[in-house]
């Protein structure tokens, strides 16, 4: 794992091992607001530490920008957040779009789980294709020649979160929020 969740999206491209979809199945759903805008420090499993600035945008998505200077500095993600059926509460659906590659309804959409700890930390779990397609019971029709786990509707994308929740992986990244000044919680 990289040192931002950028860099993860883009070893996980690489790498062909991440879960995606192009039919957008949260499309006409309303985004779960589970936080406040504000300042957001993600620690992966192995320490590295990074910064982002948390907003939200229309239909309760979210704006996640990178705020450490380098390379990838303001590179960032829209977020939504849904209910995962079957799952407790405080498991959620992660959806993210590139920024940078963002093009309205065409463009991808990467999922993962967010385990919601408190009205101001997560975790986030970020299925791999390659390790996780078993235990995750994602049929091998998903499964593309590079190994890359995309999935035809909303149904099958949530059977496959669910089984991964049940499974006991563990989260990669932990997140903690400071809220901006003047923001709700």
């Amino acid at each position: 794992m990289r040192k931002s969740v950028v860099f993860i999206l883009l070893l996980c491209l690489a790498m062909a091992g991440c879960w995606q979809s192009r039919n957008r199945p949260y499309r006409n759903d309303m985004s779960l607001q589970p936080f406040a805008a504000g300042t957001v420090t993600a620690v992966s499993h192995d320490g590295r530490i990074a910064h982002y600035a948390l907003r939200r945008i229309a239909r309760g998505r979210y704006r996640l920008t990178l705020t450490d200077r380098g390379q990838d500095f303001g590179q960032g993600f829209e977020l939504g957040f849904f209910p995962l059926p079957g799952a407790p509460a405080h498991v959620l659906v992660l959806q993210m779009a590139m920024l940078n590659f963002h093009t309205g309804d065409d463009s991808l959409r990467y999922y993962g789980l967010l385990v919601v700890t408190g009205q101001r930390s997560a975790q986030e779990i970020d299925p791999d294709c390659n390790r996780d397609a078993r235990k995750a019971h994602v049929p091998s029709a998903y499964r593309k020649i590079t190994d890359m786990c995309s999935f035809p509707d909303r149904a099958a994308l949530e059977k496959s979160l669910l089984a991964l929740w049940k499974s006991g992986k563990k989260p990669d990244t932990s997140l903690s929020l400071v809220p901006a000044i003047g923001s709700p919680r």
